[in-house]
């Protein structure tokens, strides 16, 4: 019987090199690729809207299917990864005002402000007033781009999931 040989210790040049460079740029080159600013900017006003990287995962629509991992890593790569994080900023800076309008507009509804819709009865017939009164009377709750109009959609939502105060 024949001794094992022992692996060499030192890698070949051309092995050393491969190693060297697949580790961290492909990465970054990666999420470039397919995290769009305006993806960005939906990721981070969910996070701070519902402060759940599954809720986001669960409920917002990018412009990619991305899986709960490829969120956490890209939420904790804009916070600590100073090199993305500045990339991505200058991106957001050059979105349009309508863009950013409309990714305002998607932003998730935080459990806040679930709870003052839930308090509209689901038999009463609110108008727009009434969910433009609740916004004057909670500015500090709702999403400074909330409309009447959003809040009467989302509770029309609740009210079919029966998900009022007043409904089983």
């Amino acid at each position: 019987v024949s001794a094992p040989i022992a692996p060499s210790p030192v890698p070949t040049p051309g092995l050393a090199k491969r190693m060297k460079k697949s580790k961290q740029p492909l990465q970054v080159t990666k999420d470039l690729g397919r995290w769009k600013p305006a993806d960005d900017l939906l990721l981070i006003n969910a996070v701070l809207q519902t402060n759940d990287l599954t809720s986001v995962h669960l409920g917002v629509k990018f412009s990619c299917r991305f899986n709960l991992r490829e969120i956490q890593e890209r939420w904790y790569a804009l916070l600590y990864d100073p090199i993305i994080s500045k990339l991505a900023c200058q991106a957001m800076r050059q979105l349009h005002p309508e863009a950013i309008a409309a990714i305002q507009s998607k932003v998730l509804f935080s459990k806040a402000e679930e709870q003052l819709l839930t308090k509209v009865g689901s038999t009463s017939q609110p108008t727009l007033d009434t969910f433009q009164e609740l916004l004057h009377k909670h500015p500090d709750v709702f999403y400074p781009s909330r409309t009447a109009k959003a809040l009467q959609l989302h509770w029309q939502l609740m009210k079919q999931y029966y998900l009022l105060d007043d409904q089983t």
